[in-house]
């Protein structure tokens, strides 16, 4: 698996889901299959109740899914069939890991943002990257992933540490940066 992250600067609203959507078809038209993920840095586990004047319109997913509309351009630009673990929000990742530390599952530990926010983002990052949205058998070649907001965002931080760590692991050749600035 490939993957290739989308950035912006200290600006939104710049056309970073436009241009990770069009990557995406360029890849595809290359004949590699794609999937993408969208990373929203907003505490909210999903955009369903967020005002559509401060946030935008809602895509609903084909599973229920209430997702940012960049998520309704990679289905359409790619011809694929998200679901709502292609959004990754930092409501959704720090309720996992809490849930976990609830569970027992980190032995005792003190639960903090390096390391366990971090891995646990790089997992599901992994995790979803590797189920079929094209309805073919097997995983896609290439993973775009779209780091919303904006890097000066204090929400994105540990997005940007988790994917540098991601990165490092699993290989400077697997992983391509692109940002977008103004």
């Amino acid at each position: 698996m490939k993957y290739v992250l989308v950035t912006g600067g200290v600006v939104s609203g710049l056309g970073k889901g436009v241009t990770a959507s069009s990557i995406g078809l360029l890849l595809k038209a290359c004949g590699l299959r794609v999937t993408s993920i969208k990373i929203d840095p907003y505490l909210n586990t999903d955009a369903g109740t967020m005002s559509p004047f401060e946030h935008g319109e809602v895509f609903v997913l084909d599973d229920g899914g209430e997702v940012d509309l960049d998520l309704g351009n990679y289905e359409r630009f790619l011809d694929i069939k998200l679901t709502r673990d292609n959004n990754i929000t930092t409501g959704k990742i720090y309720q996992s890991v809490i849930d976990k530390e609830r569970k027992g599952d980190y032995l005792g530990k003190t639960v903090q943002v390096v390391p366990h926010i971090t891995d646990a983002i790089q997992e599901w990052i992994e995790r979803v990257a590797i189920v079929p949205v094209d309805g073919k058998e097997g995983p896609a070649d290439v993973c775009v992933i779209e780091l919303g907001g904006t890097i000066g965002d204090i929400e994105s931080m540990p997005f940007i540490e988790a994917l540098g760590q991601f990165s490092y692991r699993v290989g400077k050749v697997t992983v391509n940066f692109t940002s977008c600035f103004q």
